[in-house]
């Protein structure tokens, strides 16, 4: 049995470090198969990014957030990385029934954490499978954070955890029984009552349990080894490893959530001049290559955990979106891709192969298949992502804000819906009113410049208007910057009214434009036209230096702060 043992554990040993080598390097080629980012914006501050990814994984700051779920899932990730010396203490003890670690075997710090961490580990796995049970699909159906995420892969990840934290358990015993523990000692405190049921077992019977637990052990941990290297798309496993770099490199070196502003449209790894457009700039993403690498790196570390989806406004109320589903969506398609694309396929702007017939010759079929379908199609398009997935999303970025391992889905969302916008012209009919309306008037409405002035005839006070009751700012302390909803919607407008009565009561000095002003353009660049945002910037700030005065270096010009 021993020797069967060794043989079966050192040949599967060797089998899955050299997949897992390969897969390594497959990941690396495929991640860098996205676009180029701005020189600095993933890199920046590395110091602060380290103690962030620190801060991240070992106070598991946004899995914390959910009281039970997180303290589990923290010993499980924790226990993984901390007990691999417990894999070198089994190939020992395949040879050697009694052997332990040199130096730090019996050592009783080592052997209370091993202890501690190893019990915690089956415990944590344990709860997680409950809370998985309890909220399966089947059971929860629509409601569950699990719907739609690959189920018989997070049963066989949270077996084997639960396998080898059990198999630690047991030959902690084991290694407590040969050794004579004949009571409860503080370096067995969990093991011990098992230890206690060995008891009375020969020397023989406790060395063939050992080496059968020992094998089981490196068995179990390197079938899951092989079984991730051969399925690099697996994100339940691999975001243990891949979670890491993508927290590393987020948008925000100081932790904080990829929300506010959007990223600028980039091409080639460079802002987009749109006053002067390069020849062969891309405007947003309508092949998946055309994602940045952190978008591709985004994509295969999702653990389909299903936080971002049951937060989603738009999915808990019967739209077709769900985060974590587009994620899984073009993980799947880009892995899918990536022999083609490896071996030098892809469509210039024109939409012509660049590669020639040799080079895909022995690309598989199946990817040349994935590289024909769009990305944004109906199902009867055979295309990736729906329309009607893609525009149902508020950007409201609570997936975002919801993710462990730090996904930015909002960006991604935007660029797809850049290409859509600005190349093919495809959005919803209500969006194309908007833009309309914005592009002639610079308003969501539609309606004359004179009506964003008509709420300070329903206040009993002057309220000054600049171009009309003063040339500049220059004699008063604040502008008030009311907004298009503020100035033009009935609800809001009673808003505004309440906020200017309260400065008029306070004795603040304020004033507001004319009527000159336009929308922020927030509105039309989460929904892809970036250039009209551009546009619209561009007025308000010309607008903007006229009131506040052309003398911006004289220190006597008096600027006026913006409320």
């Amino acid at each position: 049995m021993q020797l069967a043992a060794i043989i079966v554990s050192m040949v599967i040993t060797v089998v899955a470090v050299a997949l897992f080598g390969r897969a390594i390097a497959q990941i690396y080629h495929f991640v860098r198969l996205g676009q180029p980012v701005p020189a600095g914006t993933r890199t920046g501050d590395p110091t602060q990014r380290t103690v962030t990814l620190v801060k991240e994984f070992l106070g598991h700051t946004r899995m914390n957030r959910w009281g039970i779920v997180g303290v589990a899932h923290w010993f499980v990730a924790v226990g993984f990385f901390s007990l691999l010396l417990t894999i070198v203490n089994a190939f020992g003890q395949l040879f050697q029934a009694d052997w332990l670690i040199p130096i730090i075997g019996d050592w009783l710090p080592y052997e209370i954490f091993t202890e501690f961490l190893g019990l915690m580990t089956v415990l944590g796995i344990l709860t997680l499978i409950v809370i998985r049970q309890l909220n399966r699909p089947g059971g929860a159906g629509r409601k569950s954070r699990f719907t739609g995420s690959k189920t018989g892969q997070a049963y066989f990840v949270e077996s084997v955890i639960l396998i080898v934290g059990i198999c630690i358990m047991t030959l902690r015993a084991l290694e407590g029984a040969q050794h004579g523990v004949d009571g409860w000692e503080p370096g067995f405190f969990a093991s011990y009552p098992l230890i206690a049921a060995l008891d009375g077992l020969s020397l023989s019977t406790l060395q063939y349990l050992t080496y059968f637990f020992a094998a089981l052990k490196i068995v179990t941990s390197f079938t899951w080894m092989i079984t991730v290297s051969l399925n690099t798309n697996m994100g339940v496993a691999w975001h243990r490893f891949l979670g890491f770099p993508n927290i590393w490199f987020k948008r925000n070196a100081d932790g904080a959530v990829a929300l506010g502003a959007l990223l600028p449209m980039t091409s080639g790894g460079k802002e987009i001049d749109f006053e002067d457009p390069g020849e062969d700039d891309s405007f947003g993403v309508s092949q998946v290559e055309q994602f940045s690498w952190k978008g591709i790196l985004d994509f295969s570390t999702c653990t389909e955990c299903g936080r971002c989806q049951s937060q989603c406004p738009a999915w808990n109320t019967g739209k077709p979106l769900s985060p974590k589903l587009l994620i899984m969506s073009l993980r799947d398609h880009a892995h899918a891709k990536a022999p083609y694309l490896l071996a030098g396929g892809g469509k210039d702007m024109e939409g012509n192969e660049k590669a020639t017939a040799e080079q895909l010759k022995d690309v598989p079929a199946a990817a040349l298949a994935e590289a024909e379908r769009p990305l944004i199609g109906t199902a009867e398009e055979n295309g990736v992502i729906d329309p009607d997935v893609l525009w149902s999303c508020t950007t409201c970025g609570a997936c975002v804000e919801q993710c462990p391992v730090d996904i930015e889905h909002i960006d991604h969302i935007v660029d797809m819906r850049r290409y859509q916008v600005m190349i093919e012209s495809a959005f919803p009919s209500e969006a194309g009113t908007m833009l309309k309306n914005l592009e002639k008037k610079g308003n969501p409405w539609g309606l004359a410049k004179k009506q964003r002035v008509e709420w300070t005839k329903e206040v009993d006070f002057d309220v000054p208007i600049i171009g009309k009751d003063a040339e500049d700012l220059s004699e008063f302390d604040y502008l008030y910057w009311v907004g298009c909803a503020g100035a033009l919607e009935d609800r809001a407008k009673k808003t505004t009214k309440a906020f200017a009565e309260l400065l008029n009561i306070a004795g603040v000095k304020f004033a507001i434009m004319g009527g000159d002003e336009k929308c922020t353009g927030d509105s039309p660049r989460r929904l892809g036209n970036e250039p009209l945002f551009q546009q619209l910037g561009q007025e308000n700030v010309a607008m903007l230096n006229m009131a506040f005065g052309e003398d911006d270096d004289d220190p006597a010009t008096k600027k006026p702060k913006s409320a």
